[in-house]
């Protein structure tokens, strides 16, 4: 009885994981507008996420994700870059803000259908001396976008004692 019981458990699990499996078949329309765009890319995966096609691939080193809609037109690639890769706006934007010793944990680049690129830059810095990740949007011009402060260890309550 115990070894149908584990057999029955194994078996179910195993059907769970394969359900949950995010690989996706893209169309080949889809497949044909990637391929165009990104000639290159190498170690193509297709997955779902949120409801979109997404391909996630190495282009020249570096890790990138194209996301695609159910009816096959591209939103937006994500391009992991370098630091020094950033337009020196952004970086001398960022530099005036936080220094030049300021950690930084990601650096991407956005480039969106609606012709708008923007860069991304998370960092780590010290909010009232708790370590926190800041997570900054610029566009090319050095413009901020939007941040972000996500606040390691924050306890709501722990607001009070400050």
């Amino acid at each position: 009885m115990r070894k149908f019981l584990f057999a029955s458990v194994f078996a179910l699990a195993t059907l769970v994981g394969v359900g949950c499996s995010d690989d996706y078949n893209a169309p080949a329309a889809t497949r044909s507008d990637f391929e165009m765009r990104y000639p290159t890319a190498t170690n193509v995966e297709w997955e779902k996420k949120h409801g979109y096609g997404v391909a996630e691939f190495i282009l020249n080193g570096q890790e990138c994700e194209a996301w695609y809609t159910k009816s096959g037109e591209w939103v937006m690639t994500r391009f992991d870059i370098l630091y020094s890769d950033l337009p020196a706006a952004v970086r001398s934007a960022f530099e005036q803000s936080y220094g030049t010793q300021t950690p930084i944990d990601d650096v991407e680049r956005l480039e969106r259908n609606n012709n708008t690129t923007i860069y991304y830059i998370q960092a780590e810095t010290v909010v009232n001396g708790i370590p926190a990740e800041i997570n900054l949007e610029y566009a090319p011009d050095g413009t901020l976008l939007r941040n972000t402060v996500d606040v390691d260890y924050f306890d709501y309550w722990d607001y009070y004692l400050w």
